[in-house]
């Protein structure tokens, strides 16, 4: 269920039911509309308050070999990102290569079992993250994913230890999506695993939906929340704008105990700067 408070009031208001399953996650734009994620019961619900009234978006999204490469179609990144730092051209070559190994292995073949995230990009449209490790995005206009990222933070890497190793081998498994964050009302958000990054995507534009991979920050841990806000810019013009990223990184997993790193637990915060407006002259 999901609790509606009035902060005017400091008082509560109503209870909103529909979930079959635990929320894990909660997202909101404006005061008279949020999004929420249901766990195993795969389904976002968005809740519009002035109405009484929600819409339900199922998932269950399937990887396979297929289905893998698809969002890879777009540029492999942002041209004028890339040009400035090589490091992350070569980050985001290495996940490429990654998922089209993954692809051409036929070793990938998973089904979204638990969505434990959510962030709304804008009033109209918001992403998911779930234990598959596929990122997908949702539009208020269609019931199912408009695109779907598979493998977003990669796989386990397979065991080196000869002790480890079993025959036939184990098949590898996906980093699930931990936290997902959105800067509001822009073109970018960011997720975050357990995998060492937390991961910068930009919407495409265009008429074709879909996303890219644009930047990564190396982090160790479990990524357990994200949050982002812009920093005002000296410019009053200006369109770009620093960002700080706050991530709580943690030893364990936030929903359950069956896991640990060698990490601390932390709130963790990155500043991101803005690339320089090129000269209209």
């Amino acid at each position: 269920m999901v609790k509606l408070w009035n902060i005017d009031d400091l008082g509560y208001m109503d209870t909103l039911f529909g979930h079959q399953d635990s929320i894990a996650a909660i997202a909101a734009l404006q005061r008279e509309q949020a999004v929420t994620v249901g766990c195993r019961d795969k389904t976002v619900r968005m809740w519009k308050i002035a109405d009484d009234s929600q819409l339900v978006f199922r998932g269950g999204a399937a990887t396979d070999q297929h289905r893998i490469t698809k969002s890879l179609a777009a540029p492999d990144a942002d041209p004028e990102l890339a040009e400035r730092n090589p490091r992350v051209r070569a980050s985001i070559a290495a996940h490429h290569d990654e998922l089209r190994a993954l692809a051409a292995a036929d070793a990938a073949d998973f089904t979204e079992q638990c969505i434990d995230c959510v962030a709304m990009i804008d009033e109209e449209c918001f992403v998911t993250g779930s234990d598959s490790g596929a990122i997908c995005l949702w539009s208020v206009q269609k019931k199912k994913p408009v695109f779907i990222h598979h493998l977003a933070h990669g796989v386990f890497p397979s065991p080196t230890d000869a002790a480890e190793q079993q025959q036939p081998p184990i098949p590898p498994r996906p980093f699930w999506i931990s936290a997902l964050c959105a800067v509001p009302l822009t073109d970018l958000f960011l997720s975050a695993s357990s995998d060492g990054a937390i991961r910068l995507w930009r919407m495409r534009s265009g008429k074709i939906p879909g996303f890219d991979l644009v930047n990564l920050i190396a982090v160790k841990g479990f990524v357990n929340g994200l949050s982002v806000c812009e920093l005002p810019s000296d410019e009053l013009l200006s369109l770009k704008r620093d960002i700080v990223v706050a991530a709580a990184v943690g030893q364990e997993p936030r929903l359950g105990r069956w896991n640990k790193m060698s990490a601390r637990n932390v709130i963790k915060l990155y500043t991101l700067k803005a690339l320089p407006q090129k000269s209209l002259q």
